[in-house]
This record gives structure tokens, C-alpha cells and sequence, in this order.
């Protein structure tokens, strides 16, 4: 910005002088040639009264004398009554700058100058005055320079004030107060927007910890309970209880990941996976549930290892399977290729639904709450990404960054 400002001052300084540089070149030259002219005036006046002293028994002034009379470079002509010229002296100049006085015995005098001292002049005075521009230009553009760095500096202070404030710092300090009214009314609402912005994250991000505190802790009484009834004598008990208490142990660890983005982080817990083995354990968690609505529920195929965190994947595979059962048709299946996780029904959404699908709950025009969008925040909090990509049948795609090998 500041060079930009820098370099808009001197182009209109540089306009302005071109602009004004023709009128001042015209009256320059014009005063000169006024100048000169009224000089060659005198002159021819003062040789006049020389030579009315100095002729001859003709009456007419003496031709020996005259040559020293004019300066060197310009000629003197002197002509009697009838215009013819009885003598002259210096050089023959075409065009120049013409004099002519009254001379002795009505003879006229005529004093011509080749304009060489004119042009001299002009020179010196249009390299003066160049030189007087080009300081404009040069002050304008250190002003501008001065102007600028006291107008861009609290606005580039303001700039990293609000990219840390942006990054969740809000431990930045803002910058002095500038002196300009604009500049520092955006540092007072930026202030008040940074207090608002950390009370608010603050409020949430302690029900956040107090929620998961207490679904924690209810979460732990019900384990006790499954390890109780994993040691019933009844084998289904048995068995029901220790998928229950595999399916606590995931919620409880999901919870713990979800804590973990609320409080900024990007995936901290990614691991090497198995996507088709995360598939299968929610396929079998959601099983019973499609089959009570007298749905089936497929998964096939084969994928390699991605980088991933469990628990997102498999709450992004919950919601994606919640939303089948809830707004879909027909059977969903499970398609996993290579580093892609592929769920389809039968339905069909419109476009205008499409278009406000991952907007989530707080958007009034969203039309399936707030799992889809999380969904994707999920997706992308693992570096991967969630799209839709057909409405008929509906189809959500999750790709994932396929892991390292060692």
C-alpha cells in the first residue's frame, strides 16, 4: 500500500507539472522576447545619439565608426530618407529579432540580433525550471513516503493484530492509537470484537468440557454395568454386553477427539487405519436398526491404510448412516475403494436441498440439522474431505490421505 500511494503522488505530481510546464514554457519565452526586443530598442536608440554626433560633411553617419558600436554576432543596417541602406555592419542575419530607431538627417537605424543570447537564456531558465520540477516531483514523493508509513504502519499492525486474533490468540495486543479517527475506529471495534470473541469461546469452550465431563462420567457408571453383566451366566447376556461395552469404549474415545477439535486441534490423535474394518464395526452397530425398518445394510470392498482418527471416521460413517435411515430410501450400501469411503441409498434430494446440505442447524435454510456439517468439519479436521456427489441416488464420498508406508 505504501508504495502504491507513493507511486500515485508522483504520477499526479508528474501530471500536474506537464500539465501547468506548457502555459510556463510560453510565458518564459514570451517575457524573453519581449525582453530582448525592448534591449535591441535601446540599443538602436543609443547608437542614434552616437551617430548624431559622429557625421560627416554628407550628413550622414560615419560607416568606419559603426562597427563598433554593435555587439559581436548582431548587425546594424542604417538607411537614408529614401529607405535605400548606405552602410551596415556584422554578420547578415536573416531571421532575427528586428530594432529600428530614428538616426540623423532622417536616416533610420535598424539593429538585428540572431537570437543566440535568447536561446542561452532560455536554456539556463528551462534547466532551472526543470530542475524546480523534478524537486517537486522528488518532495512530493518523500511526503508521500512520510504520509504513507504513518498511514500503513497501524494498518499492517492492525492486519497481524487480526491474523492472530483470527489463529485464536487472543493475547495480541492491538496497536498504539494512530492519531488518524478511521484507522483507530477500526482498532476500537477490532477491541471489541476480540473481548465479545473470547468471552463467547470461552463460555463455550467450558460447557463444552462440562458436558463432556458429566457424559463422561455417565458413560463410566454404564461400563461398570456392562463389565457386571459381561460376566452373566447367560452367554447372550455376555455377549450383548461386551458389544455394548466395545461400542462405550469408541463413544468415550470420540468424545475425547471431539473435545480435542472444539479446543482448536486439527486431528492430533491421527493414526494409521483400516478404513474397512471401521466400516465394519459401525455397519454392525447400525445393523439392528435397519432391520427393525426392513432395510438392508451392505458393505463391500476393500481399502488400503489412510491416516485418519477413529473416532472421526466413525462418527462421520454414524451420521452418514443416521441420515440414510432418516431421509433416504431403500438399501444403503458401503462401498469402500482404495482411500474412499462410499454410502448410498435409493432416495433422491433436490437441488435446492443439495445446495444447503452442509450448512448445519444454525442456517434456517438447512435442511438436515447439524450432522452433515460437522461431518465435513470432521472430514476436513483429518486433512480428508465429504461430498456429495449425486442426488439420485443420493451418494456421499469420504476420502481420506492414504498413510505412509514404512
Amino acid at each position: 500500500m505504501r508504495g502504491r500511494l507513493v507511486r500515485s503522488t508522483v504520477m499526479v505530481a508528474i501530471l500536474v507539472m506537464l500539465v501547468l510546464a506548457t502555459p510556463v514554457v510560453l510565458l518564459i519565452k514570451r517575457a524573453t522576447e519581449d525582453e530582448l526586443r525592448s534591449s535591441l530598442a535601446a540599443q538602436a536608440s543609443a547608437i542614434s545619439t552616437t551617430l548624431s554626433s559622429l557625421t560627416g560633411e554628407s550628413g550622414l553617419p560615419d560607416p568606419s565608426r559603426i562597427s563598433g558600436m554593435v555587439p559581436d554576432g548582431d548587425q546594424i543596417v542604417i538607411r537614408d530618407a529614401t529607405g535605400k541602406i548606405t552602410s551596415s555592419a556584422g554578420p547578415i542575419i536573416k531571421d532575427g529579432f528586428h530594432a529600428v530607431a530614428e538616426g540623423p538627417n532622417k536616416t533610420q537605424i535598424e539593429l538585428v540580433s540572431s537570437g543566440r543570447d535568447l536561446r542561452q537564456r532560455l536554456t539556463r531558465q528551462f534547466i532551472l525550471l526543470g530542475v524546480l520540477a523534478a524537486g517537486g516531483v522528488l518532495l512530493a514523493a518523500v511526503l508521500a513516503a512520510i504520509f504513507g508509513a504513518r498511514l500503513t504502519r497501524p494498518l499492517e499492525q492492525l492486519a497481524a493484530s487480526a491474523a492472530r486474533l483470527g489463529a485464536g490468540d487472543f493475547s495480541a495486543a492491538l496497536p498504539p492509537v494512530s492519531g488518524i479517527r478511521e484507522i483507530d475506529d477500526i482498532r476500537a471495534t477490532l477491541a471489541m470484537s476480540a473481548n465479545r470473541l473470547d468471552k463467547t469461546l470461552s463460555s463455550e469452550r467450558s460447557f463444552t468440557g462440562d458436558a463432556t465431563h458429566q457424559l463422561r462420567t455417565g458413560l463410566t457408571g454404564i461400563a461398570l454395568q456392562l463389565q457386571l453383566l459381561a460376566t452373566h451366566e447367560d452367554e447372550a447376556v455376555r455377549v450383548d454386553a461386551s458389544h455394548a461395552l466395545a461400542q462405550t469404549d469408541r463413544l468415550t474415545a470420540t468424545l475425547d477427539e471431539l473435545l480435542d477439535l472444539a479446543r482448536g486441534g486439527r486431528g492430533s490423535q491421527r493414526i494409521t487405519v483400516q478404513l474397512h474394518e471401521i466400516a465394519l464395526e459401525h455397519r454392525g452397530d447400525w445393523l439392528n436398526r435397519f432391520q427393525l425398518a426392513r432395510r438392508g445394510l451392505l458393505c463391500h470392498g476393500a481399502s488400503v491404510k489412510v491416516m485418519a482418527t477413529p473416532g472421526f471416521v466413525g462418527q462421520i460413517i454414524d451420521i452418514l448412516l443416521d441420515n440414510a435411515l432418516r431421509h433416504g430410501r431403500g438399501d444403503v450400501r458401503i462401498e469402500l475403494r482404495e482411500r474412499t469411503l462410499r454410502i448410498s441409498d435409493e432416495g433422491t434430494i433436490t437441488e435446492r436441498t443439495a445446495e444447503g446440505l452442509f450448512r448445519g442447524s444454525d442456517d434456517p435454510a438447512a435442511p438436515h440439522g447439524r450432522g452433515l456439517a460437522l461431518a465435513r468439519r470432521l472430514a476436513q479436521a483429518d486433512g480428508g474431505r465429504l461430498e456429495l456427489v449425486a442426488r439420485s441416488p443420493t451418494t456421499f464420498v469420504l476420502t481420506l490421505p492414504v498413510a505412509h508406508q514404512a
